[in-house]
């Protein structure tokens, strides 16, 4: 699982007296361009950022100053995304499976079906299991569980150590009636004294929200 050791690399290259301004500009712009490659392909870095030259953002690299630098910023929500998804899977229990599949991400709402790591930084992600006895195996109340409860949080905590720039939070949340296959459940009988446990009403399901830390 990816793990990455920074959001912004700011590189530079120390002045080589042989080499002419533009020939200093090139050479950085050169090897910053390989530095960010090699992160991406190593999947220490997600494949979108943002390029930073002398202070202008979105300028090319080879307009830098032969004494300037270049910033890259990169987007790691989706990387603390896929991240997340997979500590769900991994400690859900397994039976046949549907409630370790099922889990799913959804971006301002909508279940995200494309690339985990084309999620835009300036979005909410809410990662969720529809199925109707997620809550009582986040929670513990399943009867004859094999794996211990707090799936979760156990998501979030992994997402807050490993992604500084991500704020992880474990809500209850309502599904709306289309979003996904199922769901809302509708109790048939009271569960407890909470009004949201009362018979008739659809219950709500924990949810790790993820957004970009401001």
């Amino acid at each position: 699982m990816a793990k990455p050791r920074s959001v912004a690399r700011s590189i530079r290259l120390f002045a080589d007296r042989t080499l002419s301004p533009a020939a200093l500009s090139a050479k950085l712009a050169q090897i910053a361009i390989q530095e960010r490659n090699a992160l991406v392909k190593s999947g220490e870095a997600p494949p979108h950022w943002t390029t930073t030259v002398d202070g202008r953002l979105g300028a090319p690299e080879t307009s830098v100053r032969p004494d300037g630098f270049i910033l890259y910023k990169f987007n790691t929500l989706g990387l603390a995304v896929k991240a997340a998804l997979q500590i769900c899977k991994d400690r859900s229990p397994v039976r046949s499976g549907i409630y370790r599949d099922t889990w799913i991400a959804a971006v301002d709402g909508k279940p995200w079906r494309g690339d985990l790591s084309e999620i835009p930084d300036n979005v909410e992600i809410m990662i969720v299991n529809p199925q109707p006895y997620a809550r009582k195996i986040d929670t513990g109340a399943m009867k004859g569980m094999s794996v211990p409860p707090g799936i979760v949080e156990a998501a979030r905590q992994y997402v807050q150590r490993q992604f500084p720039t991500v704020t992880a939070q474990r809500a209850f949340v309502s599904i709306p009636a289309g979003l996904f296959n199922n769901a809302p459940y509708i109790l048939r009988r009271s569960q407890g004294r909470s009004k949201d446990r009362a018979a008739g009403k659809p219950i709500t399901y924990p949810a790790l929200i993820l957004t970009k830390r401001i």
